[in-house]
């Protein structure tokens, strides 16, 4: 009886230390809202993609874009960090640009994470 009593205050003293200041640091996949760029490039130009995107409090900042490639297919998502366990600010709508330059000819089927489906752009390059 006594090592399960001993057991139990360890694991419980044990499960304080694991909350820490950055519990409420997360990273999140935010839909984007609207995507523009061009249709047609040449090989080795760069194609860039403007993304606009509401965060889900104001207190988001844009971490990094994510993207994921399957032969001429992209998948592209936006992540948002939100450093705050309350955020008392409205979300007010962002932007920031994706830029994507292939080095072959082709048609490029870029996939952006929207809220239900996916946002496709086909774009020719020659």
């Amino acid at each position: 009886m006594r090592y399960y009593l001993l057991a139990a205050l360890g694991l419980s003293a044990t499960s304080c230390l694991s909350v820490g200041p950055d519990v409420c640091n997360n990273t999140l996949l935010t839909p984007i809202t609207a995507v523009s760029g061009p249709k047609t490039i040449a090989i080795n130009q760069p194609a860039v993609y403007s993304l606009s995107y509401l965060p889900a409090g104001g207190c988001g900042t844009l971490a990094n874009l994510s993207e994921q490639s399957s032969g001429n297919t992209r998948a592209i998502g936006v992540n948002i960090n939100y450093a705050s366990c309350s955020c008392t600010t409205t979300a007010v709508p962002a932007q920031t640009t994706y830029t994507f330059q292939p080095t072959q000819a082709g048609t490029y089927y870029l996939k952006f994470l929207g809220n239900n489906a996916y946002i496709t752009d086909t774009l020719v390059v020659q």
